[in-house]
């Protein structure tokens, strides 16, 4: 496979359901695909990166620095992946390779449109959602690339386990 310079993981499962109505396996689901999976990928990649380093971004989420309440098994899980980066950013440092987080907010992506669809009144759950929101919209997917394309490159060469709130301002509350 030869050396990997960059690695991005942007995977994730959401699941919303009040904390004493999530069952064993629901919560087993999101943990391994926001975060073990994460782990997994960053155990077995990390090896292939050359002397001169690497970078990881994982795409975390603003609830990983927030609880909200009925996302808790997600929020824990993005939370774990934020502690996950830091961690090996500080391991991983002497081989320069550099692990960070773009915490992505809501994002205007085909699924969280679909999901707005959904609702009974989609135009007024829209306006709500965006009101939370400091700069009072969603974020386009260009925006959170942008993120991570910076920390991605050299010009972010001394930045490492760093997490940047790419959110309109959402964790600023």
């Amino acid at each position: 496979m030869g050396t990997v310079d960059v690695v991005v993981l942007n995977h994730g499962l959401q699941f919303g359901s009040p904390l004493m109505a999530v069952e064993y396996e629901d919560a087993k689901n999101v943990l391994h695909s926001n975060l073990l999976s994460a782990f997994l990928v960053m155990k077995h990649f990390a090896p292939l990166m050359p002397d001169s380093g690497g970078s990881f971004v994982c795409v975390g989420s603003r609830l990983g620095m927030v609880g909200k309440s009925e996302e808790v098994m997600y929020s824990a899980a993005k939370g774990g992946l934020i502690m996950l980066a830091k961690g090996a950013a500080i391991e991983w440092a002497p081989r320069n390779i550099r692990v960070n987080v773009v915490a992505a907010g809501l994002t205007a992506t085909p699924i969280v449109e679909a999901s707005i669809q959904r609702r009974p009144d989609p135009e007024t759950y829209r306006r709500e959602r965006e009101a939370s929101i400091p700069l009072q919209r969603l974020a386009t997917p260009e925006e959170i690339a942008d993120a991570v394309l910076f920390l991605a490159s050299s010009e972010s060469s001394y930045i490492t386990g760093a997490v940047l709130p790419v959110d309109g301002g959402y964790t600023a509350f």
